[in-house]
């Protein structure tokens, strides 16, 4: 997964966490990839679900100081993405003969990666155009 130019919704500090998160998102992949240690994988899993409450609240604070009315429909994207890290984390829990299984890198791809390019593409960019066009 790769952070593009075309990602930026033109809000330097979001664009900045989006950043991280694209980092942070690939040396899960990797380390899933790699069937590296479930303690790797599940500290990465507990950083992505921590920082994705940091970085929605932040979101959802910048929406409300600029009155953006998609706010309520945004929290409700944010919230699908947490009950999506949290199944995620469950089935990483999940004893394993060895490694990693396909179903958690099929998961991961599909929660993580998936959503988050379609919400940055489609959701947090519609608030950059609404913050431009104030």
């Amino acid at each position: 997964m790769k952070w593009t130019e075309d990602l930026a919704v033109g809000i330097g500090v979001i664009d900045m966490q989006h950043k991280e998160l694209f980092v942070r998102i690939n040396n899960l992949l990797q380390a899933i990839k790699e069937h590296r240690c479930r303690s790797e994988i599940d500290g990465t899993l507990k950083f992505l679900d921590d920082y994705a409450v940091y970085h929605f609240a932040e979101e959802e604070k910048r929406m409300q100081e600029t009155e953006y009315d998609g706010l309520e429909e945004h929290k409700k994207h944010h919230a699908v993405y947490l009950r999506n890290i949290a199944e995620l984390k469950e089935q990483a829990a999940q004893p394993r003969v060895s490694g990693v299984s396909y179903e958690l890198s099929v998961t991961a791809n599909q929660i993580i990666v998936d959503w988050i390019v379609d919400h940055i593409m489609k959701i947090d960019k519609k608030f950059g155009e609404f913050v431009k066009s104030k």
